[in-house]
């Protein structure tokens, strides 16, 4: 996995986005100086075509980066405003300036406004593209009531907009869903990204921590659950590289399902297994554990669980007129689009 993108991401995250840093946001700092720090990395417009100011990146390519954005628990979506930005570039849309997340879920409206619940990074973001039914809007953050939506530290919120900022803020109307494939691929990378930082910190953890003369890990009760961890680790990682393998920057939607599916169904042993390890100092303020196993159980939820993106994948194989091995192999593993 390591390539040029990785190696100068991780670098980069490392000393931009540090526990610190999170602390701060999670408090509620103003998350823009930093926003403006990461964007003069170039990575917002990666997606873009070259013809639109972008660096033509496939999403292949931006895999690493989304990736690394997850090892930092990066407290704003930057890997949806990538995402988003090639949607509205792809669309003839106007992008904005800032960050971006989606809300294709739990959306409602009534002669009083329009409110999304439970959107990805709701607190921190600057514009929502929301779809309810055909209905797609581009809704400023900034003109909505906002309600934190999560536990303690969450960065999801509800948005509230009325109906004169959601009249003015319609962009058109699209038959089929347009964000949930993105979304859930987004925050699948992103749980990728911080189950393998979470493992580092078990194993490191494990081979420093010394019991009865000799460190933890050389257990073999303790190795057999990180061997698990491992596992699932290397198994979310494999779903959502295998579901960034594009020549362009739109994710194959079940791809994009079972790299959420899988990602989200490894969380909660994962942040077990890794507080179990760490014993009573995983679950302190002071100690890094948590900022990762808190934001891995929310992201676990956002965009859809484990057993909804389950549920699509099964519904698609049911539909098709194939077997489950030949579905397998056209769908998930592309072999007849080669």
């Amino acid at each position: 996995m390591q390539n040029s993108f990785y190696d100068s991401a991780d670098r980069f995250f490392a000393q931009e986005c540090t526990p610190a840093q999170l602390r701060l946001i999670e408090q509620g700092s103003d998350p823009k100086p930093l926003w403006e720090t990461l964007l003069s990395a170039g990575f917002a417009d990666g997606l873009l075509p070259e013809s639109a100011g972008g660096a033509g990146l496939t999403l292949n390519d931006a895999w690493p980066i989304m990736f690394c954005m997850g090892r930092h628990a990066l407290p704003l979506p930057y890997a949806h405003t990538m995402l988003a930005r090639a949607w509205l570039s792809q669309h003839a849309q106007a992008i904005p300036e800032g960050t971006l997340t989606f809300a294709p879920f739990q959306v409602s409206t009534d002669r009083a406004g329009l409110t999304a619940h439970a959107v990805s990074f709701g607190l921190v973001a600057e514009w929502v593209l929301v779809q309810q039914g055909k209905q797609v809007w581009l809704l400023p953050a900034a003109e909505a009531i906002v309600t934190p939506s999560g536990g303690h530290g969450t960065l999801d919120a509800n948005l509230t907009w009325s109906e004169a900022v959601v009249q003015r803020s319609q962009l058109g109307t699209w038959d089929e869903p347009q964000f949930r494939h993105l979304l859930a691929l987004s925050v699948a990378v992103l749980i990728a990204g911080a189950a393998d930082r979470v493992f580092e910190m078990t194993l490191a953890h494990a081979n420093q921590r010394e019991q009865f003369g000799k460190p933890i890990g050389r257990f073999q009760a303790l190795q057999q659950q990180i061997s698990e961890v491992a596992e699932l680790v290397f198994g979310a990682r494999m779903a959502t590289e295998m579901a960034c393998r594009s020549q362009d920057w739109q994710p194959t939607p079940m791809l994009a399902a079972l790299a959420k599916s899988q990602a989200s169904q490894a969380v909660a042993r994962i942040s077990a297994v890794a507080h179990a390890v760490h014993g009573a100092i995983g679950v302190t303020h002071e100690y890094d554990l948590q900022l990762f196993t808190r934001r891995l159980n929310e992201w676990a939820r956002v965009g859809g669980g484990q057993s909804y993106w389950a549920e699509q994948l099964g519904r698609e194989v049911l539909a098709c007129k194939q077997n489950t091995l030949d579905f397998v192999r056209s769908e998930l593993f592309l072999e007849a689009k080669r």
